[in-house]
Order: structure tokens, then C-alpha cells, then sequence
């Protein structure tokens, strides 16, 4: 047995430094085990770390990673820098930031302790479909969805009549939400083509060929699973189970794009042998010497330095606490730490308060929404420092609600700036933000006077 571990040294000194970095990370790990691997759209998001692991292994088994003997400056460079930002993305609460910069440290570790080269950052980088990035890339799809449905369902007989996202027919209306944009089908789809492509194909060439079909496919894949759906829809008059369950159904229609794919990549591979590209291996010279086991051990410590644990303990005297009580309206703000209430018959004030003690614990939390539950919104605009919307209730009365947020003493009513803003608040510590949040009852019309007890 001592003899099999030894052979794989390589194999499980990766897998230590995965497991190191992964207990100093934990705070981020936590945002990625909620937004991916508990996330529909990530659901391959669990088989990615047994396809890492298999793929260290087959490289020590093959001999084609290696440790690097001398420190690396470069890698060490990227490493602190990329500490840095962890530390900034963290205070402030970034999630595309955050997970870039803890995946970057992890490469930067990696190759601190062995030689550089594509084999051994192809199983590091794979991470990268396990961590939410994509999410960034959904709106982008979902209006090419959008686009694309409205013009193949011009070539059918079936009236359409397309208002934003919302595709109406005469039985029913469509949502094609921010779920519908394809990006589950993108996600598997890139995910298998370079997982081929590292095991099996060797040129840029046939590499474009078979990620374009790939990623062609399943958008194609999309287009035809949400066309499907609005035909199923007029024809059974939406009485068919699909309609209120068809994620599954996607999946039934990608599987012949997903067999068209590995057959294309064996065609590819075909071609590549016939051109007499064969596979280049690294050889493990005889005279390697025994990596320096101080280097690890300065590795480990420096861990602590890029650790987004640090979180916890800048914010350990951040507790505020308000008095809070029911009200009739509230917004649907989530991950709060304590909301203050300041309610009379005009007038309901509530103040959200955000430590920062948790990342997603933050004012721009992607679930929250400012209107309260079955609102619609008529008109929107902004005056002085308050975002103002006009509303309608689901029993038909108007309000009039205003918001912001407060960070630093400052206030902001857009979430970019506010995010710049806790960018640059980050470096003193500072991670406390809060929601303020008005709604006033107009008795006919939302007019002048009702805004002005909103702000007041």
C-alpha cells in the first residue's frame, strides 16, 4: 500500500493542496455549494471534482506532472496579487470577483509546487464549471432566446405576439425567464467538448471544431425545446404536464446533439491520426531530486494571508440592532441582519441591514426584489437620491415606494455604484450597508405630495 502511495505522490500532494485551500476558503465554498452545486442550472456540478481527480490521477500514473524544484517568482507574484483582490472581493461582498480570485489562487498554489505545464492546469482549471460565473452570461441568452424563438415561430401558422420576455399565443402566455436562456445546455456542452479535446484531440483546429458545434448545439438545443413547448401549449390549450414541468424535457431533446457531438469528436480524432498527430508525453527524468518540504509548509502559511475566512473576524463588532415589528407591506429583501420599522398611517419605513458577516449577506443580493409580493409596477424613475416606483396592488390600490442604499454615510440609488463604492470601503473594512425603504398609500393618484412624504 505504501509502495502504491508513493508512486502517486504527485496525485495526493494535489489533492492536499485542493483540501488546504479549500478549508481556507470556506466562506466562498459556501456561496458555491448554494449558487452551484444547489442549483438546477449546475447540475453536472457534482460529477466536475471526480473528473478533476480522475484526471490527476491518470496524469501521475502517465508521469506527466511533476513537482517544480526552485521557488517560482511569477506564480508567486500572481498569488499574492490575487490574495489581494480575495481579501477586496470578499470585503465588499463581489461574487464574480470572489470566485475568480479563489480559483486564480488555487492555479497560483498549484503550480508554486509543480512544474508548469497544459496537462496539469487543464484539471485545475475544469473547477471552473463548478463555479457560478455563468450566471453573468444569462441575460445575454436569454434575449438571443428571445430573438431567435420570435423568428422561428414566424414561420409557423400560430399567432405570436412577443413583449419582452413574455411570448403570448392565444391559450396561454410564455415567460422565457432567465432560466430559459440555454445556459444549463452551454454549461454541459463546453464542459464535455474540452474534457474530449484534453483526452483526446491535439490540434486548435479540430479544439474549435468541436467547442463551435458544441456550443451551436446547445443553443440550438434551447431554441427548439422553447418553440416545442409553445406548440405543445397551443395544441393541448396548455393542459399538458409540460407546461409547468419541462425542465426535464430539454435534456430528452439534447441527448441526439450530445451523441452528434462525441461522434463528430471521434471523426475529428480520426482525422488527427491520419495526419499522423500522435500524443507527446512527458517523460520523469531519472535524476529528479525530492521537492523541499519547507516550500510546502511556506506555502500553507501564506494560505492564511489569501484566507476569505478573514471576513468573519472584521466583521465581529458590526452587530446593530432595531426594533422591528409587523407591517403591512414589505419589500422581499432575503440575507438581511436586522431590519429597523418606523410604521404610522401614512407612512412605512423600514431600514434593511446588511453586516456583511456572511457573502451573500448583502444589499444587491440577486433575489431581492424591492416590490412587495404580487405588486406590478407602473413607472419607475429616480429623483434627488431615492429610486421612486409607482405600484399597483393585487386589490388595485397605488403606492408610491422609494428606496436606497447607504454605505459609508454616503447614499446611492444604483447597485453598480454602490458596488464601486464597497470596492473602495473594502480596504478600511468597512462591509456594514443598508436598504432604506419607503411606501405610501395614494388615495387616487401617486402626485407630488405623496413623494415628498416619502423622502422627507
Amino acid at each position: 500500500m505504501w509502495n502504491s502511495v508513493s508512486r502517486l505522490k504527485h496525485f495526493w500532494v494535489f489533492i492536499l493542496l485542493v483540501c488546504i485551500w479549500g478549508l481556507f476558503n470556506l466562506p466562498v465554498l459556501e456561496t458555491v455549494w448554494v449558487h452551484g452545486f444547489d442549483d438546477g442550472t449546475y447540475s453536472h456540478s457534482f460529477l466536475v471534482p471526480f473528473i478533476v481527480l480522475y484526471l490527476v490521477y491518470i496524469l501521475d500514473s502517465e508521469q506527466r506532472i511533476n513537482f517544480r524544484y526552485s521557488f517560482s517568482w511569477s506564480w508567486a507574484l500572481l498569488y499574492v496579487a490575487s490574495g489581494l483582490m480575495l481579501w477586496v472581493a470578499t470585503w465588499s461582498q463581489i461574487s464574480l470577483l470572489y470566485w475568480l480570485m479563489s480559483q486564480i489562487i488555487l492555479i497560483a498554489l498549484i503550480f508554486q509546487v509543480f512544474k508548469f505545464n497544459i496537462s496539469t492546469l487543464f484539471p485545475a482549471a475544469y473547477l471552473v464549471f463548478i463555479f457560478p460565473f455563468w450566471g453573468a452570461f444569462a441575460v445575454f441568452f436569454q434575449n438571443l432566446s428571445v430573438y431567435m424563438v420570435t423568428l422561428i415561430m414566424s414561420f409557423t401558422n400560430i399567432p405570436v405576439y412577443v413583449e419582452s420576455e413574455f411570448v403570448s399565443i392565444p391559450s396561454g402566455i410564455f415567460e422565457i425567464a432567465e432560466g430559459c436562456s440555454g445556459l444549463r445546455y452551454i454549461i454541459v456542452a463546453l464542459a464535455i467538448s474540452s474534457l474530449y479535446i484534453f483526452l483526446y484531440l491535439r490540434t486548435a483546429k479540430s479544439a474549435l471544431i468541436l467547442t463551435a458545434f458544441a456550443l451551436v448545439g446547445a443553443l440550438v438545443t434551447n431554441w427548439i425545446r422553447i418553440v416545442l413547448l409553445i406548440v405543445i401549449g397551443h395544441f393541448t390549450e396548455m393542459e399538458s404536464s409540460l407546461m409547468t414541468d419541462h425542465n426535464n424535457f430539454g435534456w430528452y431533446v439534447y441527448i441526439p446533439v450530445a451523441i452528434a457531438q462525441f461522434y463528430l469528436g471521434g471523426k475529428l480524432e480520426l482525422f488527427e491520426a491520419k495526419a499522423s498527430v500522435s500524443r507527446i508525453k512527458e517523460k520523469k527524468g531519472a535524476s529528479e531530486k525530492q521537492p523541499k518540504i519547507a516550500l510546502y509548509f511556506a506555502i500553507i502559511g501564506a494560505m492564511v494571508f489569501s484566507s476569505s475566512t478573514a471576513i468573519e473576524l472584521v466583521n465581529e463588532n458590526n452587530d446593530l440592532q432595531c426594533k422591528s415589528e409587523s407591517v403591512e407591506f414589505s419589500p422581499q429583501i432575503s440575507q438581511f441582519d436586522h431590519v429597523c420599522v418606523n410604521a404610522n398611517e401614512q407612512v412605512i419605513k423600514l431600514d434593511y441591514i446588511f453586516t456583511g458577516k456572511k457573502l451573500d449577506s448583502k444589499a444587491t443580493y440577486f433575489l431581492n426584489d424591492m416590490l412587495p409580493v404580487n405588486f406590478q409596477l407602473i413607472e419607475g424613475y429616480k429623483q434627488a437620491l431615492w429610486n421612486i416606483k409607482l405600484v399597483e396592488s393585487e386589490k388595485g390600490s397605488l403606492h408610491a415606494i422609494a428606496y436606497r442604499y447607504k454605505f459609508n454615510s454616503q447614499y446611492y440609488v444604483n447597485s453598480k455604484d454602490l458596488k464601486k463604492a464597497r470596492i473602495i470601503g473594502a480596504l478600511s473594512g468597512n462591509t456594514v450597508v443598508e436598504i432604506n425603504w419607503r411606501i405610501v398609500n395614494c388615495e387616487i393618484d401617486c402626485k407630488a405630495n405623496d413623494i415628498v412624504r416619502l423622502t422627507e
